[in-house]
């Protein structure tokens, strides 16, 4: 936790290529998203992705390519075959991309911010 923020290392594998990465807990994200440039090193082209997915942030509406990697996982669990948005991320950030709810979702879990905890 930092800043009152929640973050979980995850790993990304696609074509027998992984990467580890370090993702904010996003609840309040529909969708996981990742940098470019982190699809790009897994051999995944966003810009050739034919599905795009609108999403609202505080600057506005931005519509963003959609890619599938083979697995993600983290907090101890994995999906495969698993959706992500591709957005570029400003240099120097402390994470990779956004934890969303189309990964939370998939299990059963608490997620207590007040004692930052996540229990399955």
């Amino acid at each position: 936790m930092r800043n009152e923020l929640l973050f979980t290392r995850a790993a990304l594998k696609h074509q027998n290529r992984i990467r580890v990465v370090d993702l904010l807990i996003d609840s309040g994200s529909t969708y996981t998203i990742v940098s470019w440039e982190l699809l790009l090193s897994l051999n995944l082209d966003p810009a050739s992705s034919s599905t795009r997915r609108p999403i609202m942030t505080a600057n506005g509406l931005l519509v963003l390519p959609e890619v599938e990697v083979d697995e993600l996982h983290s907090l101890g669990r994995f999906v495969e075959r698993f959706p992500v948005l591709a957005h570029t991320i400003p240099l120097g950030s402390q994470v990779d991309g956004l934890l969303g709810m189309n990964f939370l979702r998939q299990f059963e879990m608490d997620l207590n911010f007040k004692q930052r905890t996540i229990r399955f």
